[in-house]
């Protein structure tokens, strides 16, 4: 008999729905599910054009002039790809990754042959080259924009 008196004497607490309060009680809207951008829109494609006018007005404004040196290539080579990388940027091409790399080598009637393999989606990604050459250098410049999904 003790033990029916004590489990009479306990209460149970009623269980609350946390959803209910939840529910009744939120005045915020619910959140609008997550958007994917895998295509640049109609106005923030590659600007292709303008990329290229930078990379000949950086590789004309470091090179004009100038004699092939080879304590001095590494150093021009690095200006004229910090600077292209730079300005491109300027253009604000949302979720665009940008990559230069700028080659200069000596002319001395030697071929070069190289090679670049990348994960490439050709509808969003592409690139832009352009050369200059004068009597003793070649220099090689190219800018890489990448589609960040």
């Amino acid at each position: 008999m003790a033990d029916e008196e004590v489990a009479e004497e306990e209460e149970v607490a009623p269980i609350i729905d946390d959803t209910e309060i939840l529910i009744g009680t939120t005045t915020e809207k619910p959140l609008a599910p997550p958007k994917y951008e895998v295509r640049p829109g109609l106005g923030e494609k590659f600007q292709s054009q303008n990329v290229r006018e930078i990379i000949l007005e950086a590789m004309q404004s470091q090179l004009t002039g100038r004699q092939y040196r080879a304590d001095q290539a590494a150093h021009w080579s690095k200006v004229i790809a910090n600077a292209v990388r730079q300005k491109v940027c300027e253009l604000d091409m949302k979720r665009y990754k940008i990559m230069a790399q700028s080659t200069i080598i000596e002319m001395k009637g030697a071929g070069v042959k190289c090679a670049q393999r990348c994960i490439w989606d050709p509808e969003t990604d592409t690139y832009v080259d352009d050369i200059f050459k004068n009597e003793s250098l070649f220099c090689y410049t190219i800018v890489y924009g990448v589609y960040m999904y």
